[in-house]
Formats: structure tokens, sequence, C-alpha cells
């Protein structure tokens, strides 16, 4: 009699554990999900600024040839500097961020969490490159732009303009960076956020499976 006791008080304490386990494996996948969802929809204002920034190229490579070129008469070569540039860095940023939704739905998330730290290494390395590229273009302009309205000549209409110009071009360059470092600094962020939501489910299966 005892022993039939026994042997139902462990299927009963099996049965117990085996529903609390499924209870465990259907909140893991609940939090899956909301992490998945959360990718989506954290990423998408990235994917949506980089469309952005293709669907208005054409108007900025003619904005740039307008005003550099006809406007100011610097050479072709300053405008297919820039213009190249520009070309590459929207490429870049489609590459780069653009990870199709099936990638981010779907696989393991540990596989997606490295593909986002690789996401975060790429663009910090793109962005350095962006911000050399531009470095060097100002300085070229400046150098156009002291050949072009002769600066030290006896007219001082002409270094009047050019000091205009270049301090122009400081104070735009210098608000460039910093909004340019802003935005750089909220695409890391969000992908930061998104590899730690997916670290904090990782480890909370792993202590189950434990």
């Amino acid at each position: 009699m005892e022993t039939n006791n026994n042997m139902t008080e462990l299927e009963q304490m099996r049965e117990q554990m085996a529903a609390f386990k499924n209870r465990l494996d259907k909140q893991q996948i609940i939090n899956e999900r909301l992490v998945r969802n959360s990718m989506g929809s954290k990423m998408s204002w990235i994917k949506n600024f980089v469309w952005i920034e293709i669907a208005i190229l054409p108007l900025l490579l003619l904005f740039f040839a307008q005003v550099f070129h006809v406007e100011m008469g610097l050479s072709w070569w300053l405008f297919a500097f820039l213009a190249i540039g520009t070309i590459a860095d929207v490429i870049g940023d489609y590459i780069i961020n653009c990870i199709p939704k099936s990638q981010l739905m779907s696989g393991d998330l540990v596989e997606t969490s490295q593909r986002l730290m690789k996401m975060k290494k790429q663009r910090g390395i793109w962005f350095a490159v962006g911000m050399v590229f531009v470095t060097i273009w100002l300085v070229w302009f400046i150098i156009e732009i002291v050949m072009r309205l002769n600066i030290g000549s006896k007219c001082p209409d002409h270094n009047f303009a050019a000091l205009v110009i270049i301090i122009g071009l400081a104070v735009g360059a210098i608000v460039g960076y910093i909004l340019a470092w802003l935005l750089f600094r909220k695409m890391q962020k969000t992908n930061s956020e998104l590899i730690a939501q997916i670290e904090q489910v990782t480890q909370e299966e792993q202590e189950t499976d434990a």
C-alpha cells in the first residue's frame, strides 16, 4: 500500500515537473517573440533613414553640382569626389543597416546577436571612413576657394568673400559633424539595446535548461 502511494506521489511530481517545464517553454517562446518584434520595431527607423537617403540622393547630387560647380565655379573634380563619396556612403549604409526582416525574425537568437554586433563594428568603421572623407573634401574645397578668389590679392572684396565662405563652411562642418555623431550614436544604441535583450532571454533559457 505504501509502495503504491509512493508511486502515485512520484507520478504526480513528474506530471507537475512536466507541466512546469511546459509553462517555461511557452514563456521562453513568448519572450523570444517579444524580442524579435522589438528588433523589427527598433530597427525600422534605421531602415527608413537609409531609404530616405537613397530617395534624395539624385536631388542631392544635382544640388552639389549646382552650388559648387555652376554657382561657385569650382572644379568638376571636386564635385566628382564628393559625388562618388556620397554614393559610396549611401551604398555602405544600405549594406550595413538593411538586414532582411526574415533574418531578424527567424534563426537562432545567438546568431542574430552576433549579426547585430557585427553591424555595430562595421558601422563604426564606416563612420570613421566617412569622417576622414569629409575632412579631405573640406580641405580640398578650401584650397579651391583660395585659388578661385585669389586670396592675398589687392582686391578686398575677394578676400572678404573668401573669408565669409570659409567661416560659413567651418560652422557648417562643425554642425554636420555633431549631427552625424549623434545619429551614429543613436544607431549604435539601438543595436546595443537589442543585443542586451537577446542576452537576457538566452541567459534565462540557459538557466532553465540547467
